[in-house]
This record gives structure tokens, sequence and C-alpha cells, in this order.
């Protein structure tokens, strides 16, 4: 059997050790585990990560740099500081 590698996981955590703002780890640490619960779900773009929220309930907690949210409504896009 093989190894499975979350590399969505992967790439979260890295984006993690890179912040220097505590509050903005703190988020994508939220983040992480919300996508582990299955609440939320990741897709990338352009290289960012786009959080989709799997229920009407908004547990984003705000949205670190280089972020989008794509909202349960259709049509509702928000998008972070492209920043560092």
């Amino acid at each position: 059997m093989g190894i499975v590698i979350d590399f969505t996981a992967a790439k979260l955590s890295a984006i993690a050790d890179t912040l220097e703002n505590p509050e903005d780890v703190e988020v994508v640490l939220s983040i992480l585990a919300e996508y582990f619960e299955g609440e939320i779900a990741i897709a990338w773009q352009d290289g960012g990560p786009v959080i989709m929220p799997l229920s009407e309930k908004d547990r984003t907690g705000g949205i670190p740099p280089g972020f989008s949210v794509v909202g349960y409504d259709e049509g509702k896009v928000e998008e972070g500081d492209k920043g560092g």
C-alpha cells in the first residue's frame, strides 16, 4: 500500500511557518483545522489558497494575506491582501 500525501495540508503548514504576524498564523492554523474537520474545502488559484465553506456558517474567522474566500452563497467572492 502506498503513502498518501496531502499537499494542501503541507502547503497551508508552510504558509503558516512563513508568516510573521501571529494573528495571521493563528488564522491559517484555524483554517487548517477546519480543513481537517471537513468544514471547508481548499482550492488553489494562481498559487494561492481559495477557501470554500461547505455550509452556510461562515467559519473563516478572517482572511490572512494571500487567501481568497468563495462564499457559500453563489457569487460571493472575497479576496484577502495579496501582500506578504
